[in-house]
C-alpha cells in the first residue's frame, strides 16, 4: 500500500510538492505560536523587572521578613541567624527559585549617646553579615584591624552620615538614656568608638537592596561585639531585617501564577513577610493576556490563507484525478478505500511536513524575533525564545487539519461513477453557495458595521487599553472579514464586467479573443478561487505591511515630540536652608558651573541649553486656577538650536513663536487648549505660579508673576498636552494639561534658582553614551536622563512591538510565496488540462501566436484585474481600518495625531513581485505549450 501511495504522490511530483509546501508552512507558523508566545512573555517578563528596577532605584525581585526576637528565646546573633534561615528554607521549597544575593542586619536599639566631643546622637547598634565584603574603607580601619581602649566597641560609620552629623573618626560615645539603663552588672555605661568611615564598593551591587543612604542612623559591630552587647548590657529584643534578591530571569510564563500565589499565601500567613515585586506580576498577568490575543490574531488570517493554499492546491489534484477516481469507483472500489488512498496519501505528506516545519518554526521563530522593524531583520539577543515541548503539539494539531483539507474535498468525487463524473464535467458555470445568496455583500455590510461600532468607541477601547484590559480580538479580524468579503465581491463585480464586455463585442472579436473570453466565462468558478487568493494576498499584504509602518512611525513621532532633542539630563542640586530674624525657613539651590556642558560643544554634542521644567505649576486665567499645569523656562535662541518639533503640527513654523518671546521680557506662549478654554488671545495677561520644594501640609507658592501672551501653540517639544491617571474607582482616566513657555531669566527672577534640565543635541556620529561619558568625565553626578535612541530601541524591543513586526513581516513573505506558488500551479495545471482543446484550435487553423494572445487576454481579464482589485482591496483597508487598530498600540491621546504611514519600497517590492510572478508564469506557459506533442494535440483535435 505504502508503495502504491509513493508512485501515486510521484506521479504528480510537483503539485504534491507543491501541497507539501503548503503542509510544512503551516505546521512550521502553527509550531512556531507556543515559542514566540512563550518567548514573548519570558520578554515581557524580564521588561517589567527591568522596569521597576528603574522606578524603585532597587532590586526588584526581593522577598524577606522584618521582626524582633526575645533575647530569652534567641540569646545570640546565630539564633536569630537560625530562625531566619528556616524561614528561607520554606520560601526556597515552594518558590523553587535561586537566590543570587542577600542582605541580613541585626539591630539593637541602643538609645540616645554623649560623645567625648559633645554631639548627642541616637544610633543603632547594627551587624550586617558579609559587610566588609561590600565595602570600601575611605578613612581609617577596619573592624578586625581597629584597636580601642578596654569596654570601647569598635564600630564603622557610612560617609553619608559621618557628614550629615559632623562626626569625626576616632570620636567615642557613651550611651547614657535608652530604652532601659544600657550599663554592665558593675553600672558602667555601655561605650563604642568610630574607628572607619565606609562607602559602597560598587553602588549596583545586588548586595545593597537598601542603600546607605537609606540606613540612616546605624553604626555597624562585628559579631562577637554583637553578642557581648547582648549578654553584658541586658538588651531584651534583638530586631532583624532579611531581604533575599531572587533570581528573576528564573520567573517565567511557567512559574509566575504559582510564584505569585505562594508569595500572597506567604502575605497573608506572614503579617512579617515582604516582597517587593508582587505588582510586576499582577501588572505581566495582564499584559499577557493581550499578547496572547495578539499573537493569535496577527497569526489567524495567514494561517486561514495557508488553509486555503492547501485546499486549492488539492482542489487542483482531484480534479486532475476526477477521471481516475471515477475509474476505480467503476471497478468496485467502495467510497471509503478511495477516502484511504488520499488520507494515506496526506498522511504520508505531513509526516514529511512535521519533520521539516517544526525546525522551519524554529528559524521563522528566531527570525520574526530578530525583526526591529517592518521587514527590519537585526542579529541580537533572542535567548528568551527556544524550543517548546507545546511546538510538537501544535504541529500534530496543524498536520491533523490539513489532512482535513486534503481529504474532505474527496467525498464530492469519491462518490460519482464514470457516467456521473462525465454528466457532471459537461456541466459549467453554475453559481456556487456565497454567490447564490449573496454572502459576500452580507460579509462586507457586517465588516462595515462592526468598523463603524468600534469606531465609534475608539475613547472607550484606548482607556480599556491603558487600564490593562484585553483587547477585543475582533477589532484585529475585521480587517481580514473585510479583505476577505470584499475580494469575493471583487470576484462577481469582476464577472459581470467580464460579461459585459464579452456581450459588446461578441461579434466583433478575433476567433482567439472569442475563445479566451468563452474559456473565462464557462471556468469562472474554478478562476474565482485563484482570483480570490491574489486579492487577499496582495491586500493583506499591503495592509500588514503599512500596518506595521504606521505603528512604528507614530510610536518614534511620538517619542521625538516628548522628549524634544536628542538627550535631556537632570543633574543632582544641593539644596541649603536658612532661619531669618523672623524665625521663617528659607530655601536656596546651589548652581553648578553650566560651561561643564557648553565645553561638550563641539565635541559629543552640536548644542546645549538649559531648560526649566515643572510640571506641578499652576496657571492663573479667567478667575480659576489650572494645577498640574507645565511651566517650561527657554533660552529662545539655544533653545531653538537644540530642540527639534515636527513640521506641520502648528499654524506657522514654531521658530517664529520663539522669535516673538524673545521680543517681550515677561512674554509667554500659552498652549491653544488654554488659549480656546478661556478665549485668551495674543496680548491677553495671564498669571502663572509654582510652589516651594519645600515639604509642609501645604503647598506654599513661590510667587505668581503675570505675562503677556505673545503666542498660542497647538505643539510645542516636550510639551504633552495628555496624561492618564486612575480615579477613585481606580479607572484610569485622561487628564488634559496646559502650557505656558517664558523666557528662562524672567523665571529665575520670579521664582529664584531652580533645578533645571540640560537638553543637548548630539552630534553626527555621537550616540547618548558618548555624551553620558563626556559628563561623567566633567564629575558630573546625573540623577535623570532620557535618550531618544534609548526610548526608540526600547520601544522597538518591547515584546508588543515586535511581535506586531515579526509577525506581519513573516506574513507578508509567506503571502508573497504562497502567491507565486499558487498563481503558477493554477495556471499550469490549466494549460495541461486543456490539452485536447489547444489541438483543436490547431486543427481549426489556428496558429500560436492566437493561442499565445488568447492567453495573455486571459491573463488579464482574470489574474490582472484580480490583482489590481487586490491593491485597490488593501488600500480601501489601510484607510478604514489601520487607525483603529492603532488604537491598541497607541491608547493615549496625544498632540500628535495617529497618521497612516506607507512605504513606498513595500508597495515597490510587492508589485516587483507580482510582476516577476505573471512574467515567470507566462514563461512557463509558453515553454509547456513549446514542448507540448503537437503532433499528439492535432490527432486528437482531429479526432
Amino acid at each position: 500500500m505504502f508503495k502504491f501511495l509513493s508512485h501515486k504522490l510521484l506521479n504528480k511530483k510537483w503539485l504534491n510538492a507543491c501541497l507539501l509546501l503548503g503542509i510544512v508552512l503551516l505546521v512550521a507558523v502553527a509550531s512556531c505560536n507556543p515559542m514566540f508566545k512563550n518567548g514573548a512573555l519570558d520578554m515581557l517578563m524580564s521588561s517589567k523587572f527591568d522596569a521597576a528596577m528603574t522606578e524603585q532605584n532597587k532590586y526588584p525581585s526581593t522577598i524577606g521578613r522584618e521582626g524582633s526576637c526575645a533575647v530569652d528565646e534567641y540569646p545570640d546573633s546565630e539564633s536569630v541567624l537560625n530562625r531566619i534561615e528556616k524561614y528561607k528554607k520554606m520560601w526556597n521549597y515552594y518558590l523553587e527559585i535561586d537566590t543570587i544575593e542577600e542582605q541580613t542586619s541585626l539591630s539593637l536599639e541602643a538609645g540616645y549617646t554623649q560623645s567625648n566631643l559633645g554631639h548627642r546622637s541616637n544610633f543603632k547598634m547594627v551587624y550586617m553579615p558579609n559587610l566588609e565584603d561590600h565595602i570600601n574603607i575611605t578613612y581609617g580601619v577596619s573592624l578586625e584591624d581597629a584597636k580601642t581602649e578596654s569596654g570601647v566597641y569598635p564600630c564603622l560609620i557610612s560617609q553619608r552620615y559621618l557628614d550629615e552629623y559632623n562626626l569625626v573618626v576616632g570620636e567615642v560615645f557613651t550611651i547614657d538614656t535608652g530604652l532601659g539603663d544600657v550599663k554592665d552588672a558593675s553600672g558602667n555605661p555601655m561605650k563604642y568608638q568610630i574607628v572607619g568611615v565606609f562607602e559602597e564598593k560598587d553602588y549596583s551591587d545586588d548586595f545593597w537592596y537598601d542603600q546607605l543612604a537609606d540606613l540612616d542612623r546605624q553604626v555597624y559591630v562585628k559579631q562577637s561585639d554583637f553578642d557581648e552587647m547582648i549578654t553584658k548590657y541586658g538588651f531584651l529584643t534583638i530586631y532583624y531585617s532579611e531581604h533575599d534578591m531572587l533570581d528573576y530571569s528564573q520567573i517565567t510564563h511557567a512559574n509566575a501564577a504559582d510564584t505569585l500565589y505562594y508569595i500572597k499565601s506567604f502575605e497573608s500567613s506572614d503579617k512579617s513577610f515582604t516582597q517587593n515585586f508582587s505588582n510586576v506580576l499582577i501588572d505581566y498577568r495582564g499584559d499577557a493576556k493581550t499578547i496572547g490575543i495578539i499573537i493569535w490574531v496577527l497569526e489567524l488570517p495567514i494561517l486561514v490563507l495557508l488553509l486555503a493554499f492547501i485546499y486549492m492546491v488539492s482542489s487542483q489534484i482531484l480534479e486532475m484525478e476526477d477521471g481516475e477516481i471515477a475509474m476505480l469507483k467503476s471497478r468496485g472500489t467502495s467510497t471509503k478505500q478511495v477516502l484511504g488512498i488520499y488520507l494515506g496519501q496526506s498522511a504520508i505528506l505531513s509526516v514529511i511536513a512535521i519533520i521539516i516545519g517544526i525546525p522551519v518554526g524554529y528559524l521563522l521563530c528566531k527570525m520574526a524575533a530578530s525583526a526591529s522593524s517592518f521587514l527590519k531583520f537585526e542579529f541580537k539577543d533572542t535567548h528568551f525564545y527556544g524550543i517548546d515541548p507545546w511546538m510538537v503539539v501544535y504541529s500534530l494539531a496543524a498536520a491533523l487539519i490539513a489532512i482535513l483539507f486534503v481529504t474532505l474535498p474527496v467525498m464530492k468525487y469519491a462518490k460519482n461513477s464514470i457516467v456521473e463524473q462525465k454528466s457532471r464535467t459537461g456541466k459549467v458555470n453554475y453559481k456556487p453557495f456565497w454567490e447564490k445568496f449573496f454572502v459576500d455583500v452580507i460579509l462586507v455590510v457586517l465588516s462595515i458595521y462592526l468598523l463603524y461600532n468600534y469606531n465609534k468607541q475608539k475613547s472607550t477601547i484606548a482607556l480599556d487599553i491603558l487600564s490593562g484590559k484585553r483587547p477585543d480580538p475582533v477589532i484585529f479580524l475585521n480587517s481580514s472579514l473585510f479583505i476577505f468579503a470584499v475580494g469575493l465581491l471583487v470576484l462577481r463585480l469582476i464577472k459581470y464586467l467580464i460579461r459585459l464586455i464579452y456581450r459588446i463585442g461578441k461579434k466583433r472579436w478575433s476567433p482567439a479573443v472569442y475563445a479566451s473570453f468563452l474559456q473565462i466565462t464557462r471556468t469562472v468558478k474554478k478562476q474565482g478561487f485563484i482570483s480570490v487568493f491574489l486579492v487577499m494576498t496582495i491586500a493583506m499584504g499591503m495592509f500588514n505591511s503599512n500596518m506595521a509602518r504606521t505603528i512604528n512611525d507614530n510610536k518614534t513621532k511620538r517619542i521625538n515630540y516628548n522628549l524634544g532633542t536628542d538627550l535631556v539630563v537632570q543633574e543632582q542640586w544641593t539644596r541649603g536652608t536658612y532661619i531669618d530674624k523672623k524665625k521663617k525657613t528659607h530655601w536656596y539651590y546651589t548652581e553648578g558651573d553650566f560651561e561643564r556642558y557648553t565645553k561638550l560643544e563641539g565635541s559629543v554634542c552640536d548644542k546645549v541649553t538649559r531648560v526649566i521644567y515643572d510640571d506641578d505649576a499652576v496657571i492663573k486665567a479667567g478667575g480659576e486656577e489650572l494645577a498640574g499645569s507645565v511651566l517650561m523656562g527657554i533660552n529662545t535662541k539655544e533653545f531653538g538650536e537644540t530642540a527639534r518639533l515636527q513640521s506641520g503640527l502648528n499654524k506657522e513654523h514654531w521658530y517664529n513663536y520663539l522669535n516673538d518671546l524673545a521680543e517681550v521680557s515677561n512674554g509667554v506662549i500659552i498652549s491653544s487648549n488654554l488659549a480656546k478654554k478661556y478665549n485668551i488671545k495674543v496680548g491677553d495677561s495671564i498669571n502663572y505660579a509654582r510652589y516651594s520644594p519645600m515639604k509642609g501640609k501645604e503647598k506654599e507658592e513661590i510667587a505668581s508673576p503675570s505675562g503677556t501672551v505673545c503666542a498660542i501653540v497647538d505643539a510645542f517639544p516636550g510639551f504633552q498636552q495628555y496624561v492618564y491617571q486612575k480615579n477613585s474607582d481606580g479607572e484610569m482616566e485622561e487628564v488634559e494639561r496646559y502650557l505656558v513657555v517664558a523666557n528662562y531669566a524672567y523665571v529665575v527672577s520670579a521664582f529664584s534658582q531652580t533645578p533645571y534640565q540640560v537638553w543637548m543635541r548630539l552630534a553626527d556620529g555621537k550616540s547618548y553614551k558618548d555624551a553620558l561619558r563626556a559628563i561623567d568625565a566633567e564629575d558630573i553626578n546625573i540623577v535623570q536622563y532620557d535618550s531618544l535612541d534609548k526610548d526608540i530601541k526600547e520601544m522597538q524591543e518591547s515584546p508588543l512591538v515586535l511581535i506586531t513586526n515579526g509577525l506581519f513581516s513573516l506574513s507578508f513573505i509567506i503571502a508573497i510565496i504562497l502567491c507565486m506558488v499558487g498563481f503558477l500551479i493554477y495556471w499550469i495545471t490549466s494549460i495541461k488540462q486543456r490539452e485536447l482543446m489547444f489541438g483543436i484550435y490547431r486543427a481549426m487553423g489556428m496558429s500560436m501566436h492566437e493561442i499565445n494572445k488568447m492567453l495573455i487576454n486571459e491573463q488579464i481579464f482574470s489574474s490582472v484585474l484580480a490583482s489590481l482589485a487586490g491593491y485597490g482591496v488593501g488600500v480601501a483597508a489601510t484607510i478604514l481600518f489601520v487607525k483603529l487598530v492603532a488604537v491598541v498600540y497607541l491608547p493615549e491621546a496625544h498632540n500628535i495625531a495617529i497618521s497612516i504611514a506607507v512605504d513606498p519600497y513595500d508597495l515597490i517590492k510587492l508589485t516587483a513581485v507580482v510582476i516577476f510572478m505573471f512574467i515567470v508564469c507566462f514563461i512557463v506557459i509558453r515553454t509547456i505549450l513549446k514542448k507540448m506533442n503537437i503532433t499528439q494535440a492535432l490527432k486528437l483535435g482531429e479526432d
